[in-house]
């Protein structure tokens, strides 16, 4: 009776173990990079699972996650909108992370030439300044 309910025992601690071993590795905080923009998080390792199992088997940061939705509000498919969003990521840290200032001179020149394709077209018309002081017109 004794070899018997020592067995028992070994089970019940050997059981208590094997659960308390999960729950550590559940709740065990892990750095993990954003495969679309690159942004670093620390997160628990059934976080990450959650959210890979979300978007394709890709970690994808909070922020990113939001821009992903936006674009599956379209209808189109879950893995079009994450390749759609890394492809807009991948495109800003090619151009603006490496040289801002160049990056912002880009976008200002894109803004005066479509404003100069609209006054071409007539879309555009002059309206006088209402700014106090004023001599534009």
């Amino acid at each position: 009776m004794a070899a018997r309910a020592g067995g028992r025992r070994l089970s019940l601690d050997l059981l208590q173990r094997a659960t308390v071993s999960e729950v550590s590795l559940a709740s065990e905080v892990k750095r993990v990079e954003c495969e679309c923009c690159g942004l670093a998080e620390d997160c628990t390792g059934g976080y990450v699972r959650r959210v890979k199992e979300r978007f394709c088997g890709r970690w994808v940061c909070g922020l990113c996650a939001e821009a992903v939705k936006e674009e599956l509000e379209r209808r189109v498919p879950r893995e079009e909108a994450l390749r759609a969003h890394m492809e807009v990521c991948r495109s800003f840290n090619r151009t603006v992370r490496p040289n801002p200032a160049m990056s912002l001179a880009a976008g200002m020149t894109e803004i005066l030439k479509k404003g100069s394709r609209r006054a071409g077209r007539g879309g555009s018309k002059k309206k006088s300044c209402t700014f106090k002081g004023c001599t534009a017109g």
